[in-house]
């Protein structure tokens, strides 16, 4: 039984990315863009570099919309001892982590961890080159990059 429980877990995680990307594009980008565009207006300010964001943006609120499954899902698993339920909500919490430490800390910076702001590798830093191209696109085929983890390989390619 164990065993589906790791793998449900890691199936949520990986799920996970194809949700975040589609709802950044479709939902942060669309429907929800007045959300979002707090979030951009920092590459406006400065368009020739990051500029840190240490407080509070309107867009932070979509964290409670990609908690609140993972929180139910682990209420519910719990009471029901339902271990699906909970290695799925599991899986989703544990992405949230991912993309708070790759997105929030290690790109925009907005908490100071000195150990992860250093250089981690080729693929994390075609990680941050992708989310540095939908923040900052030279062209149209640079801001399609609404994903965290999975991105085109375009920018592995770039790494040095």
């Amino acid at each position: 039984m164990w065993f589906y429980n790791i793998l449900f877990g890691i199936l949520a995680y990986l799920l996970m990315e194809w949700i975040a990307g589609l709802s950044h594009k479709y939902l942060m980008h669309g429907l929800l863009k007045s959300w979002h565009v707090s979030h951009h207006m920092h590459d406006l300010k400065r368009p020739d570099k990051l500029v840190q964001n240490n407080g509070f943006e309107k867009n932070d609120l979509f964290f409670l919309i990609f908690a609140l499954p993972a929180i139910v899902l682990m209420i519910l698993g719990i009471n029901l001892q339902n271990w699906i339920m909970l290695s799925i909500s599991i899986g989703i919490t544990f992405y949230g982590i991912t993309y708070f430490l790759i997105h929030d800390v290690m790109y925009h910076k907005r908490i100071k961890m000195s150990f992860i702001h250093k250089k981690h590798g080729k693929y994390f830093e075609a990680v941050l080159r992708a989310h540095r191209g939908h923040h900052k696109p030279k062209n149209k085929t640079d801001f399609e990059s609404y994903g965290l983890l999975i991105f085109p390989s375009k920018y592995l390619k770039d790494s040095k």
